[in-house]
């Protein structure tokens, strides 16, 4: 069965590596696993031997068919048809719930992005991606890689690149190398009220990131130079300094300072 380009599928061809991500999730006979896109279900049976139940899903018609038929006398497994960015993650994901998957290339992205509103009931996140993907997911402010993606996945997460995997190791062979990361949810995240304004700053910020604060945030509704300037002091930045050198924690603060303006508080 071929995959489909169109949905970013490149299945796992080498037991040792699914061996190897079940290993770096510290999967356990307690642990309820989430995997998105099982494929051919490499991963899957590994999954199986080591999680309490596995929940699978599955968009491909005639992968989830292969699955059904391969995993039918496996009461631990629920396998779901469906596209899992139609889904309410939040009736998915229940607390303590671990996300092992090699993600679908054309949805990596996005998924991770959404899974930061629920970190929260998170017990963790192992996935394979994209190796430039994965590392501007692990990006620290003053990397290169560092991006708008690294700092929204941060305000949830704590990132820690795992392990390479070469295109040797799926079917079919894709262009680029991948690399397994994990993610941990944060003592301290982001709160979920806050997230809507602080993407929004961020987003402003990298969509010129070569250019210094004061010539990207000057570009959010309502603002100017005074404002800009009382945003700035409050939050404790520079506006000579560029997106690139701004932490998570930062933006935050910009943030918050920025949403205070916007409500007629007086900074």
């Amino acid at each position: 069965m071929k995959a489909k380009r169109s949905l970013g599928q490149n299945f796992l061809r080498t037991p040792s590596v699914a061996e190897r991500m079940v290993a770096f999730a510290r999967i356990s006979s307690e642990d309820i696993v989430l995997e998105v896109g099982p494929g051919r279900g490499m991963l899957t049976r590994v999954l199986l031997r080591h999680a309490s139940r596995v929940i699978a899903v599955e968009k491909d018609d005639n992968f989830f068919d292969l699955l059904r038929d391969a995993f039918r006398d496996r009461d631990t497994l629920q396998l779901i048809h469906g596209d899992i960015l139609g889904y309410d993650l939040s009736q998915l994901i229940k607390e303590g719930t671990k996300i092992v998957a090699n993600l679908p290339y054309n949805i990596a992205t996005q998924l991770i992005m959404r899974l930061v509103e629920h970190a929260q009931r998170i017990a963790s996140v192992v996935v394979m991606l994209q190796r430039e993907v994965a590392e501007r997911i692990c990006a620290r402010a003053g990397d290169k890689t560092y991006a708008a993606l690294s700092v929204i996945v941060q305000a949830g997460f704590d990132a820690m690149p795992g392990f390479m995997v070469s295109p040797d190791n799926f079917s079919p062979r894709p262009k680029v190398d991948s690399q397994v990361i994990k993610l941990i949810p944060k003592a301290s995240p982001i709160p979920p009220d806050d997230m809507e304004l602080f993407r929004r700053v961020v987003w402003c910020c990298f969509s010129k990131r070569r250019k210094v604060l004061r010539n990207t945030l000057k570009d959010l509704p309502q603002m100017d130079q005074g404002h800009l300037e009382a945003i700035a002091e409050k939050a404790g930045i520079s506006l000579r300094s560029r997106p690139q050198e701004i932490s998570t924690e930062q933006f935050h603060l910009i943030s918050l300072a920025y949403g205070q303006f916007i409500d007629g508080i007086s900074l």
